[in-house]
């Protein structure tokens, strides 16, 4: 299920133009990022067919860092987050919005000029959905799951 939500904030962040509220990472941090990743070795990339994964630790937090298959450009960071750590609001609209519904994974993906962007992967029964999470806190079906 991770693999999957994954893929679909990959989706997202190459076509990040469609979501306006966003808001930025601190300078620091993204630099932080940025030199973390350039410190991982060639051996630690995998390789698909749209793009190249590595996964580095900072801060106590795995991060995951994606990059074009095609031309090798920086597409964004993915780390995991718990469902506190989403946009207010975010937990009583899901709560609201997806009545029974479950969070099972929460991310935050970082696009290479800094602006944040937030996701879940909420289930119910044997059905999933990828939310996109504004951050004022609104829920969005982003994608359904297979199952």
């Amino acid at each position: 299920m991770k693999k999957i939500l994954l893929a679909a904030t990959l989706i997202v962040a190459i076509t990040s133009a469609a979501f306006a509220d966003v808001k930025k990472t601190d300078a620091k941090f993204l630099s932080d990022l940025k030199a973390s990743l350039k410190g991982v070795n060639e051996s630690a990339w995998k390789t698909t067919e749209f793009y190249m994964k590595t996964s580095f630790s900072l801060n106590g937090k795995t991060v995951n860092a994606f990059l074009d298959a095609d031309d090798g450009d920086l597409v964004g960071f993915s780390i995991s987050i718990n469902e506190t750590s989403l946009p207010e609001g975010a937990k009583e609209d899901i709560a609201k919005k997806f009545e029974g519904w479950q969070v099972t994974n929460a991310i935050m993906f970082i696009e290479p000029d800094g602006k944040i962007r937030y996701f879940a992967q909420v289930n119910k029964g044997n059905k999933g959905l990828a939310l996109s999470i504004s951050q004022k806190g609104k829920a969005n079906i982003y994608a359904r799951m297979p199952q």
